[in-house]
């Protein structure tokens, strides 16, 4: 093969690698498109390419395992929303588990009023904890954050800031972007 056939191929090789890996920043969520399900595929482009971001915990017990982004915000002066992905392998399935700090643990209702620069805003409410009552939820933060929404948290009579942070916030929607990876939302 000449070096230029050699260097054409290389080229190619490395945008298709680097085009693979970039986290979706802008693309549109298709809630029609929401499933569970994992391919052998996408389960596998997550093991290569993503999983190495996150902290993993395996739960041999119940045949699943728990990915958490490694650069999640763990510890503040102010109520945490971090993410976790759910794989289980048994099923070929895999869920967002929403994962609030302690002082928002026992909630049985979470009301996020978000506003964004162009918009108005909304009201985005969790009350089913079940896994799709948190994809919905995630996927309403996600579409929000994409629109540089500022969110606020009411929360026993208060209005508290939330996802202020770029660390939180990046690692809020890089996780929700790798789920719609692995479950084929796009």
């Amino acid at each position: 093969m000449s070096p230029q056939i050699m260097k054409n191929m290389l080229f190619v090789a490395v945008a298709v690698l680097l085009y693979s890996c970039k986290i979706d920043h802008d693309k549109k969520v298709d809630r029609a498109k929401f499933s569970f399900k994992t391919g052998d595929d996408t389960e596998l482009f997550f093991k290569n390419m993503r999983q190495s971001y996150y902290d993993l915990e395996e739960n041999s017990a119940a045949k699943f395992n728990i990915f958490r982004y490694e650069d999640r915000v763990q510890e503040a002066d102010h109520p945490l929303l971090n993410l976790a992905i759910v794989i289980n392998y048994l099923q070929d399935e895999a869920y967002l588990l929403l994962e609030p700090d302690e002082s928002l643990r026992d909630q049985d209702r979470l009301e996020i009023v978000w506003s964004g620069e162009a918009e108005t805003g909304g009201t985005i409410v969790l009350e089913n904890y079940n896994r799709e009552g948190m994809l919905e939820f995630a996927s309403q933060v996600y579409e929000a954050l994409q629109k540089k929404a500022s969110f606020i948290l009411k929360f026993e009579g208060e209005e508290l800031p939330l996802l202020e942070d770029p660390k939180e916030r990046e690692a809020f929607r890089i996780t929700v972007s790798d789920y719609y990876r692995l479950t084929r939302v796009y």
